[in-house]
């Protein structure tokens, strides 16, 4: 039990880095490291099916910068609608009452801490824009029970109907960059089993993530052909060996990556094998 508890705790560790986000202002363009502005951004991002904007959730000028890119994009009348890492899938509904504007903002709250935890502040300017817009919001994350049973059991321990909206054979990949991030972090909690079976469960779990919500965004570019998916979601998702690299995989759609400037991923060393912009001092 305290096994499991501990690994619950390192998969929300690992959502919630960085936490060293910095003051995002200059816009590299990573594909030839000119400095771009805002709108240049935007007419060759907005051109994709799919823009994932990183955070760190924390970062209140992350979510600003998610915003001004929902705000532009539908500023051009281009059929939209917001992918959410903050919402599991099973609460769909919910947040489909929400953006159709029939539960009121007290009551969409304490949905919102059921799924997520934290501050309503930082994301609330985003719903409130999406709601008053009619925009869809889609929940894309995996029901935090499938997530913890993979990091306890492994991939192999769900059942049929658990892997029903995860693409299969999901495995961590151990040439994938983000793994030897993820031992890192790992290493903090369980010092002697970083290449052991508890680290492959809990990489199988960061996978299970990516993975699903690839085919969440997948799924509804199939439904709503034509309309743009603007995804937030956690730096580490973002980055293109994360979510993109399992949507390539799923289904050939074009995206485009826009990263906040961190600690970790900065100017020296972001390149366009990680994201497509990178936003930073």
């Amino acid at each position: 039990m305290l096994k499991t508890i501990r690994l619950i705790l390192i998969l929300a560790y690992c959502a919630a880095l960085p936490l060293k986000a910095l003051a995002g202002e200059v816009i590299t363009r990573l594909s030839d490291r000119q400095t771009v502005s805002f709108s240049q951004m935007m007419a060759d991002a907005g051109g994709s099916d799919v823009i994932l904007v990183a955070e760190a959730h924390d970062n209140e000028k992350n979510h600003v910068t998610q915003l001004d890119v929902i705000r532009s994009l539908r500023a051009k009348k281009a059929p939209l609608a917001i992918g959410l890492e903050m919402f599991q899938s099973d609460n769909q509904r919910q947040l489909d009452a929400w953006t159709e504007g029939r539960i009121t903002e007290e009551s969409f709250k304490s949905i919102y801490f059921r799924n997520w935890s934290y501050d309503w502040s930082l994301y609330r300017d985003i719903f409130i824009f999406a709601r008053n817009n009619h925009i869809p919001m889609i929940a894309l994350n995996v029901p935090k029970e499938i997530v913890s049973k993979v990091a306890r059991q492994g991939f192999a321990s769900l059942t049929p109907e658990e892997r029903r909206n995860i693409p299969a054979g999901v495995t961590c990949d151990l040439n994938n960059p983000q793994t030897e991030f993820l031992k890192r972090s790992f290493q903090e909690v369980f010092r002697h089993e970083a290449h052991g079976k508890v680290f492959a469960y809990f990489c199988e779990a960061q996978a299970v993530r990516n993975s699903g919500m690839a085919l969440l965004i997948a799924d509804d570019l199939k439904r709503h052909p034509g309309r743009k998916l603007v995804v937030l979601t956690g730096i580490w998702h973002a980055v293109k060996y994360g979510i993109p690299d399992r949507l390539i995989g799923i289904s050939n759609v074009s995206y485009k990556v826009i990263l906040p400037e961190i600690a970790e991923l900065d100017a020296r060393n972001a390149t366009s094998a990680i994201a497509d912009y990178l936003i930073g001092r």
